[in-house]
């Protein structure tokens, strides 16, 4: 039934509905439904998310060398920092750089040992947080090797010959050695003749040895533990040059983890003491004389380097 003012009437359950006023409340939802999305939204994000705080603790390092010297290596600083904070430490060693960045974004593992160039990438992949660095960190270093018997003395004249770098996403294998090769106006693909990647700081300087790659680059600190260990013999192969000093190695955590627990682990790493005969210990078997705070200012160079070389971003 309609009325002279064309409003639709009719019944249900004795009430009257007005089809006209229907439309304009319509309208009206129309017109604010924007800015209840818009404040929904802000809402969302000004919410606070719980963090977690997991009941043990997944360690990934690189696999910058065999698995039995990555476990002699970090066993005893997860037995330590596990004692510290009251939680099991566990170690997970990745089938390669790709993988740690994987199994850290998926929070298949919790912290992380990077190098500075897969610290950037968890960084901007995940929102990893640097946690601590080394006191040689903020130096470091890669060297050239050549085998003992060769006459060359610099880089520049291995011209047409097997360049070995280390795994493609390693800052001291890598990244940094081609830089720093660019900056004496040597592009590796058209200086060399072939081009190889090791996979592993340790497996680049057994290429060298083993004549089948000339020139090899990779981590300083790597190469001098091992003719310390006898891994490798001062008689087999020499450094023929080193690169300048540039920042590296960092730890990290994996963004929604607890801060308190993020603050208990960097505490834990800074309260090792060379002073300690027991933490002296585990620091030696790390390579270093202590922990710093990790402040992300010291990648601000590395970051527009790995850029420049198409690495990153």
């Amino acid at each position: 039934m309609e009325n002279k003012g064309g409003t639709r009437r009719g019944r249900t359950g004795g009430r009257v509905f007005s089809f006209g006023r229907l439309g304009k409340a319509a309208g009206l939802f129309l017109m604010v439904l924007p800015a209840l999305a818009a404040l929904f939204f802000v809402a969302i994000i000004l919410w606070p998310v719980a963090k977690e705080t997991p009941d043990m603790l997944r360690v990934g390092v690189l696999p910058d060398q065999s698995p039995e010297i990555l476990k002699q290596r970090y066993q005893p600083l997860l037995d330590y920092l596990g004692a510290e904070i009251g939680m099991p430490f566990q170690l997970v060693v990745p089938g390669d750089y790709a993988a740690l960045l994987d199994m850290f974004h998926n929070h298949e593992v919790d912290i992380a040992y990077f190098g500075g160039l897969t610290f950037l990438r968890a960084r901007e992949a995940s929102g990893a947080r640097a946690l601590v660095m080394r006191d040689v960190d903020t130096r470091f270093r890669s060297s050239f090797l050549v085998r003992a018997d060769r006459p060359e003395v610099a880089i520049g004249e291995f011209r047409g010959k097997t360049l070995a770098f280390g795994p493609r996403l390693s800052t001291s294998g890598h990244l940094m050695p081609r830089y720093f090769l660019r900056q004496g106006n040597i592009e590796p693909e058209y200086w060399f003749s072939n081009i190889v990647y090791s996979g592993a700081h340790d497996a680049t300087a057994i290429l060298v040895r083993d004549e089948m790659a000339d020139l090899g680059v990779m981590n300083a600190e790597i190469l001098e533990a091992m003719f310390l260990d006898g891994r490798l013999r001062r008689d087999e192969v020499r450094v023929v040059d080193q690169t300048p000093t540039y920042a590296d190695y960092v730890w990290a955590m994996r963004a929604g983890i607890d801060d308190g627990l993020y603050n208990k682990v960097v505490l834990a790493f800074l309260k090792l003491s060379p002073v300690d005969t027991k933490d002296a210990a585990i620091l030696a078997k790390l390579g270093a004389g202590g922990f710093l705070p990790a402040p992300e200012s010291e990648f601000g160079s590395l970051r527009k380097i790995a850029m420049s070389l198409g690495l990153l971003g």
